[in-house]
């Protein structure tokens, strides 16, 4: 990713912009063995539990995302799957979520990170289409989301 990009001032533009109560970039590190996955750049966070979350790949939310490949989205925790074990998935627990999306980033054809939006006190996502955030820079540049 590009080392001139501000992601912080993005994902605070994004939270502002679409009423999200916080939004998450969370990346792995092929540098630390097996590939932890670390929430990098959060906006709106209640507190800083977030740096101490360390994750492996198909653990927590981020880590089943880039397992996967594919878009979580919740929009009621109180009926999903998730409700009954909320201790396997650290940022939920630590920032309230009541709903969410999280997307996977694409690099070089292998996911590099999650996108993660949330709401809180049981507030619906917005009424937006999430693809729309292609237009924020490298978060869906050419080679960061596989169309």
């Amino acid at each position: 990713m590009s080392n001139d990009f501000n992601f912080q001032e993005q994902l605070n533009q994004i939270r502002a912009t679409y009423e999200y109560d916080f939004v998450g970039l969370a990346m792995s590190s092929e540098q630390s063995a097996p590939f932890h996955i670390k929430w990098r750049y959060v906006s709106g966070n209640l507190n800083h539990r977030y740096k101490n979350i360390v994750l492996r790949s198909g653990r927590g939310i981020a880590g089943i995302v880039i397992k996967s490949g594919k878009q979580i989205t919740i929009q009621d925790m109180t009926n999903s799957p998730y409700q009954d074990q909320l201790f396997n998935y650290p940022i939920i627990q630590s920032e309230q979520l009541t709903a969410l999306v999280a997307m996977p980033l694409w690099r070089q054809n292998r996911v590099c990170g999650v996108l993660l939006f949330g709401q809180r006190d049981n507030k619906p996502l917005p009424e937006n289409d999430v693809t729309h955030f292609k237009r924020f820079g490298p978060f869906y540049g050419k080679d960061m989301i596989n169309s």
